[in-house]
């Protein structure tokens, strides 16, 4: 890696140097041997470039480009290492899920992390970015899991509407979206774009890039969004409210507390207590506050039981699953 780490130094400073240039050429604009120093240094540096790419390469790294494009104000550092950071996380959580299965939680394993950490490479000169490593299979045929895991995260910050969300979110789960949904507010927050690659030597794999009206967008769509999904569920009724149309339902350990409209009524008589299968709606909030119930429940039909008890789990994204924008 001694090559690698050369051209990584070699990098940062003709980056330095063109910063430097480009103030004198500013100071001096009518003196051409300042003006052919500053394109001698950024033909040197497109060198340096085009060798850490074909060196990473030999190496088996791949090179994820990262550029924050400010739209207002002058950018903090503590808005900068948040949208990187929780871009990180985006991308681990996705790379999990299509590896793994949709998850629960975020929280991935040692090996997820370790294989999903990119590393600094270097920065840009004249804009706020940085190039991160990352090693890569090299596939005869087809894309890796890290391949897919970026297209996919690609596609989750550059979601453009309800149904786009609904789709990635049975792919990859909530806990990803609800990060996605994090980077999202962190960039509308600071006034932040992004333009993203993915590359390996001289040819880009993948590519993404938004604007901070887009990112705006994007986060108020996932903030509406609901995701449901139609559950079966063996427990004991143990309490029913006509005039409010509220059930309660033990299953297993749980209460559950939700609404009805037809399940119960005068032609659908229930007794109580007593054990039934019920067919439920359930609802849950893509993005939730601390204030906010995360589960709803929406009693559908009841039915004698033909099974033991069935523990209801949280919510997890599959094929039934469907957004609602009230």
């Amino acid at each position: 890696m001694s090559r690698l780490s050369d051209l990584q130094i070699e990098l940062q400073e003709a980056s330095a140097a063109i910063v430097r240039a480009e103030r004198t050429l500013a100071e001096n604009p009518n003196i051409p041997s300042v003006a052919a120093t500053l394109r001698t240094i950024k033909k040197r540096r497109e060198n340096l470039e085009e060798q850490f790419f074909s060196e990473a390469n030999i190496l088996g790294l791949d090179v994820c480009g990262y550029r924050i494009e400010p739209t207002e104000g002058r950018p903090t550092i503590a808005a900068m290492t948040a949208v990187l950071g929780t871009f990180q996380k985006v991308f681990t959580s996705v790379y999990d899920a299509l590896c793994h299965g949709p998850k629960l939680t975020s929280k991935a394993s040692r090996e997820t992390i370790a294989a999903t950490s990119f590393e600094f490479a270097y920065t840009f000169p004249g804009s706020i970015g940085i190039m991160m490593t990352l090693p890569n299979e090299r596939l005869i045929v087809g894309e890796s899991s890290l391949d897919a895991a970026i297209k996919t995260t690609f596609d989750l910050v550059h979601a453009k509407d309800p149904e786009e969300v609904q789709s990635l979110t049975d792919k990859v789960g909530l806990p990803a979206v609800r990060l996605a949904h994090e980077w999202a507010q962190e960039n509308a927050r600071a006034g932040f774009g992004a333009n993203i690659t993915w590359q390996r030597k001289d040819t880009v794999l993948s590519s993404v890039r938004v604007q901070t009206q887009e990112l705006a967008r994007l986060a108020s769509i996932m903030t509406n969004a609901q995701a449901k999904e139609e559950k079966v569920v063996v427990g004991e009724l143990i309490t029913v409210e006509l005039a409010a149309k509220k059930f309660q339902m033990r299953v297993g350990e749980a209460i559950l507390h939700g609404n009805f409209e037809d399940a119960i009524s005068a032609s659908h008589p229930a007794q109580l207590p007593k054990r039934y299968k019920a067919t439920l709606h359930v609802l849950q909030k893509v993005v939730i506050s601390e204030a906010e119930e995360e589960i709803t429940y929406f009693l559908l039909r009841l039915d004698e039981p033909d099974g033991p008890p069935t523990l209801l789990s949280p919510l997890e994204p599959s094929e039934s699953a469907d957004f609602n924008r009230p």
